[in-house]
């Protein structure tokens, strides 16, 4: 895998666009995929130059993205995520854990009015609200094809392919953690991941 000095000009546009999004998950997911591409790239150069601009950038971005408000109790918390998920595991899926509620519901009514929490009509967890949306059932269905698909990329005796669809996927299960992700109503993961599954579905085809 290479990188050509030219493409570090993107690289520059992404963070600039990540400090205007304000996005946590979307910095954790473009620093790992960058890193990863960056260390394979066999550049020695551009290895050390990344970790220099690394050095520099993550005290701003930790300061700008991060702490947003200066509040690392927010930040532990996932933003109140995490209080919310264990209500919802706790006095949600309990109640209905075989089936769920139904598609995109999470409770029997519009929201889920959670104890120790905000009240919310999603999860903000893709594999979460598949357990509340289908209960067990759906979320059997789910991990089987989502094991599938990692298994179809590791067999894949295209490189180009494989490393590719790899890739794509961090970002898609960082996203899918924080967010409806790739199991949502409407969400770019849910694009992503079935580009992922086409790429390989299309080989297929052609063979």
């Amino acid at each position: 895998m290479t990188i050509r000095y030219s493409q570090l000009g993107v690289l520059i546009v992404c963070v600039i666009a990540l400090l205007m999004t304000q996005s946590r998950s979307s910095l954790g997911a473009f620093l790992i995929v960058t890193g990863i591409c960056v260390m394979t790239s066999g550049n020695r150069k551009l290895i050390f130059g990344s970790i220099v601009a690394a050095v520099f950038a993550l005290p701003v971005l930790v300061r700008t993205i991060i702490l947003k408000q200066g509040d690392v109790e927010e930040v532990m918390s996932m933003t109140g995520r995490l209080p919310f998920w264990e209500d919802l595991i706790t006095y949600g899926f309990t109640r209905e854990p075989l089936l769920g509620y139904g598609f995109m519901r999470i409770s029997y009514s519009d929201k889920f009015d959670s104890i120790h929490s905000y009240s919310a009509a999603m999860t903000h967890n893709t594999f979460i609200q598949v357990l509340l949306n289908l209960g067990l059932v759906g979320g059997f269905i789910c991990m089987f094809q989502m094991m599938a698909t990692g298994f179809v990329i590791s067999q894949s005796k295209d490189k180009y392919y494989r490393v590719l669809a790899w890739l794509m996927l961090i970002p898609l299960i960082i996203n899918s953690t924080t967010e409806f992700g790739i199991f949502g109503e409407s969400n770019y993961g849910i694009q992503f991941y079935q580009f992922v599954m086409l790429f390989f579905v299309m080989k297929v085809i052609k063979k």
